[in-house]
């Protein structure tokens, strides 16, 4: 009798989606996949977001996130910015809200180097800033700079 029940669980266990057991197993995650894919637009995938998120709360998740990244052959790894003129006026505006209020592109605030998005294997389209706005973005601040020597 006990086998019967033990099957259905398994069976049950199955039916539920990818999605549905990263939330059971890891919360905070989820919700900071689902906030980062909120802020930043339709441009970046769920799976994409879930690795950035991984990998912004552990640089040692790199493997477990190149084992778990499905990468598009025609396309290569990396950050590639979007173009301002082509995105339309509504959001122009959502974008210039988000700079003005926190300084950063979403993706800059996550924290994660671009070196870091390639050895991973993803491929990550970032914002483009407007045209009267500094350089703040993900590709620009995160690149090391040379150090100092007197």
């Amino acid at each position: 009798m006990s086998d019967g029940g033990e099957g259905a669980e398994r069976s049950r266990a199955r039916e539920l989606s990818l999605t549905t057991v990263r939330w059971l197993l890891a919360p905070r995650w989820q919700w900071r996949t689902r906030r980062l894919r909120a802020v930043h637009g339709p441009t970046l995938s769920y799976e994409v977001a879930w690795c950035l998120v991984a990998l912004a709360d552990d640089v040692d998740n790199l493997p477990y996130v190149r084992r778990h990244n499905r990468p598009e052959p025609s396309v290569p790894p990396g950050v590639l910015v979007d173009v301002w003129a082509q995105l339309d006026p509504a959001e122009q505006q959502r974008r210039r809200t988000w700079l003005t209020r926190h300084s950063r592109t979403p993706l800059h605030l996550l924290g994660v180097p671009e070196e870091l998005i390639e050895l991973a294997g993803l491929h990550v389209t970032e914002w483009a800033l407007p045209p009267d706005m500094p350089s703040i973005s993900l590709v620009v601040q995160q690149r090391s700079r040379p150090k100092k020597t007197d």
